[in-house]
């Protein structure tokens, strides 16, 4: 973890400018509204522990190998509370906080902004802007009761692609970007979300097997066979995402047998077998001209080659 943490204050510390790109964003069905930016404050933990009601289990948004989420909200705003599991910053403070310190200038209306941190003993906490719909991956076909229409799937999709390309504009690599890191409002604009921080598998061995499981089919084949690191592995990661968008997928399932969505997407892509791509629900509802155009960026996305592949400038142009 301490080179990807020197490596992404080299990074973030190479003279690039990050001006704050948020517009004063409020949900049209849940009033939410995204904070102004300027945050970046040290939290105590009475301060979080208030705020989530005591971590308690009610207030628990998601949990993964790389930590707890909770809902929370502190003088009226929303927040999301993350308990990092990620042991390398235990007793390491300074770099935790330079950590802080240079994510919390990151500002776009596609990335999730980071409100500030609390240190408490070998405790780790980073505070969110709440994103009030919860996560793609659970907008995906484990929850048949919730269907996106393909409007909202593009929507999503170039919300993601702006949010991506602003961060590689400023030479950072997200390194995790999948369904459960893209964050959704009631209106379907998408933010990005966990990027900077988090572990590798390369790195962690003792990840649980469900969170290993659950981020293999994102990683580009020379992330997963060598731990090589760069913008086109997150465009890779962005290739899956669109697999998913058109298929209402999630990344594994058992109708893949031992593949992930990219190898069994890829006899059907080869042989231009697009209708059965699209998730049947929406049979009646695409735009033939727009799902062949995603499909046509997908599979630029998914070259084996990371030199063959897109970049996401061309995405966002694309799309």
């Amino acid at each position: 973890m301490r080179k990807d943490t020197d490596y992404l204050i080299a990074r973030l510390s190479c003279g690039v400018s990050i001006k704050p790109e948020i517009r004063n964003y409020i949900c049209s069905i849940c009033n939410n509204r995204r904070p102004k930016s300027g945050w970046k404050r040290e939290f105590t933990y009475a301060e979080l522990h208030a705020a989530t009601d005591g971590f308690s289990a009610n207030n628990c948004q998601s949990e993964n190998g790389f930590g707890v989420v909770f809902r929370g909200e502190l003088n009226g705003l929303k927040i999301a509370v993350k308990q990092q599991k990620n042991a390398s910053f235990q007793g390491d403070d300074k770099e935790f906080q330079s950590m802080v310190h240079m994510l919390s200038e990151v500002r776009h209306e596609h990335v999730v902004t980071l409100l500030g941190s609390c240190s408490d003993g070998n405790d780790r906490f980073l505070v969110y802007e709440y994103v009030c719909n919860g996560s793609l991956d659970q907008h995906l076909s484990r929850n048949p009761g919730i269907l996106l229409t393909w409007d909202q799937r593009i929507k999503i999709a170039m919300g993601a692609a702006k949010g991506l390309k602003y961060l590689h504009d400023n030479n950072i690599v997200h390194r995790n970007l999948r369904s459960g890191n893209v964050l959704l409002t009631h209106d379907y604009e998408s933010l990005l979300g966990d990027f900077g921080l988090e572990m590798t598998l390369h790195e962690d061995s003792d990840l649980p097997s469900e969170t290993r499981i659950a981020t293999i089919p994102y990683l580009a084949p020379e992330y997963a066979n060598s731990g090589e690191v760069s913008q086109k592995t997150d465009c890779y990661s962005f290739g899956v995402i669109l697999l998913q968008l058109i298929t209402g997928l999630r990344s594994t399932d058992p109708s893949f047998g031992k593949h992930s969505i990219v190898g069994w997407a890829k006899p059907l892509l080869r042989e231009k077998n697009y209708p059965e791509l699209i998730e049947h629900s929406l049979i009646d509802s695409y735009d033939v001209n727009q799902l062949t155009w995603v499909i046509r960026v997908a599979v630029k996305c998914l070259k084996k080659d990371p030199n063959r592949r897109i970049s996401m400038d061309q995405v966002e142009w694309m799309i």
